[in-house]
């Protein structure tokens, strides 16, 4: 722990606080909060699991490696004190909630983690959720704003924001806090109890907006338009890509027509063919309408800056 120490050194931490309060007043206090906060809907729930699926698929694309057991982690005698705050102190030196550098030397391998949008067990997976999508993190900047201890666990309030290295460069950030109470056995961390004071919903609405003032590819002039609720500008934005999707959709008709002899009238294949005429047409003539607009700004068929 004395390297971990040296590396804190320099970090600015708030002044600690030993509440003279019960790990049970704590967690009712914990629930009381949980039940005034507004609920996540199934929606934000399905995005959570979407996102967690999502963070896999980039994980495996990026090849990350599974990390090594710590030695603290794999202790079996009671922890100290001190070497659990050490750890929870690097821990979040290291951003480890965004980007997942942590070690989490201080946490039990079952540990329960809880926030707005899930609740499940075990630090790997923990890790591994907040180490694949906080390999897209960038800039990232986290403050500790209070830091409080208590016999049986230690809460924090944090602030944190980091520009996501998508096409369209949104900014997650958010405020909030985390419980984390201490096995009475083992001294370590055996639930990590989260909370946003950011409306989750409000949080999901940043994300489809772009950092930038000024959009410089196509994925930004989408979002920009859909943010701003623009929904002719969205269209005009996604019109090359549905030309695209819809000619390579109808040419996979028009050969199962061929191979089968016959077309398929009345059927759902029937309909999609019709439909992609339909969405082929739109789009030609939102491109050209593009083009114009490009020739009058003198911008070369850009749309007039859409």
């Amino acid at each position: 722990m004395e390297i971990a120490q040296a590396r804190l050194q320099g970090v600015c931490w708030p002044a600690q606080r030993k509440a003279r309060v019960t790990a049970s007043q704590l967690r009712c206090r914990a629930q009381k909060s949980a039940k005034e906060e507004p609920k996540p809907g199934v929606g934000l729930k399905a995005v959570w699991s979407l996102a967690e699926k999502l963070g896999d698929y980039l994980g495996r694309g990026k090849g990350r490696q599974q990390e090594p057991e710590s030695q603290l982690s794999s202790q079996v005698a009671r922890v100290s004190r001190g070497d659990v705050i050490a750890s929870l102190k690097e821990d979040y030196a290291n951003n480890y909630f965004v980007s997942g550098a942590g070690s989490m030397e201080a946490y039990e391998a079952d540990c329960e983690f809880a926030d707005p949008f899930a609740s499940f067990r075990g630090t790997k997976r923990f890790k591994k959720n907040v180490g694949n999508l906080g390999g897209l993190a960038q800039n990232v900047k986290c403050d500790i704003l209070d830091w409080r201890e208590d016999e049986e666990s230690i809460s924090t309030k944090w602030r944190f924001s980091a520009v996501l290295d998508l096409p369209w460069r949104p900014l997650l950030a958010a405020k909030g806090g985390t419980t984390h109470f201490l096995n009475k056995d083992t001294g370590k961390v055996e639930k990590h109890l989260e909370r946003w004071e950011t409306e989750p919903l409000r949080v999901l609405k940043t994300l489809l907006k772009p950092t930038a003032k000024v959009s410089t590819n196509e994925w930004e002039t989408f979002f920009m338009a859909l943010s701003a609720g623009d929904m002719l500008k969205v269209w005009f934005a996604a019109s090359k890509p549905v030309l695209k999707g819809a000619a390579i959709l109808l040419a996979d008709i028009i050969l199962l027509d061929l191979i089968r002899g016959q077309s398929f009238p009345g059927s759902f294949l029937g309909w999609g063919e019709d439909v992609c005429y339909a969405l082929i047409a739109a789009c030609l003539l939102t491109e050209a309408i593009k083009f114009a607009q490009g020739m009058d700004t003198g911008k070369g068929g850009t749309g007039g800056g859409i």
